[in-house]
């Protein structure tokens, strides 16, 4: 049982500074190069360290690619791609030699209407940029439910991470309407969650093998039928 002291100590702690959020939730961003073998650039976006060494991102940023690249400040590293959930977007990676921490990860089911949220990516291949804004709808999909958000996001932000006013990862930041402003959709963090268990389970029972994406993939991204 939580004494009155407690509760009255935790009623008073000052709020989280976004240069708080910052500082906490960047050291888990990535950003990911996706290449054919001669080196040619096909895709660019972020990534989101979810446990030691293994990080997800937006399936659609490396779906054109063979050869894949995380790079964290002035570090770069190859990566293999190791699982992936093609219907919902979201693939696994592992690379090692990067100084990442796992991501803190909060409850994308918590979210509210108004809520401040947090994005941080790499759009324009600008690294480790972050930008704020609010929850501005709970949007359903087939597939589940995606976080409207109107945090500014750009090419390269689609992988990147979505945090919650604690510095919390809530979402992977997905893809915007470009046809409207500040229409921008994150995949809720448990689908990430959930393929990054699936392959560290494969791993630790000695099943896992190099993923490769279907050939499906490789064709244009289609944004998710929303309402």
């Amino acid at each position: 049982m939580i004494g009155v002291s407690a509760l009255f100590t935790q009623a008073c702690a000052p709020p989280v500074t976004p240069q708080q959020v910052f500082a906490r939730a960047s050291r888990s961003v990535v950003m990911i190069h996706a290449a054919e073998p001669s080196g040619r650039i096909t895709g660019r976006g972020s990534g989101v360290a979810i446990e030691a060494d293994l990080f997800v991102t937006s399936c659609h940023v490396i779906a054109r690619g063979t050869v894949f690249v995380a790079g964290y400040q002035r570090q770069r590293v190859s990566a293999r791609l190791v699982a992936y959930d093609a219907e919902r977007d979201i693939c696994a990676l592992r690379a090692q030699g990067l100084d990442l921490v796992p991501a803190a990860i909060g409850d994308p089911g918590a979210a509210q209407v108004g809520e401040r949220v947090y994005a941080i990516g790499a759009p324009e291949g600008f690294e480790l940029t972050m930008s704020d804004g609010l929850v501005s709808g709970l949007r359903e999909a087939a597939v589940g439910r995606y976080l409207q958000i109107t945090a500014p996001l750009s090419e390269g932000s689609s992988g990147g991470g979505l945090f919650d006013s604690e510095g919390r990862l809530i979402g992977i930041t997905a893809f915007v309407f470009s046809a409207g402003q500040n229409l921008n959709f994150a995949a809720p963090a448990n689908w990430a969650v959930d393929l990054a268990k699936k392959a560290s389970r494969a791993e630790t029972e000695g099943l896992a093998e190099e993923a490769r994406l279907p050939p499906s993939l490789t064709q244009q991204w289609r944004h998710p039928v929303l309402r």
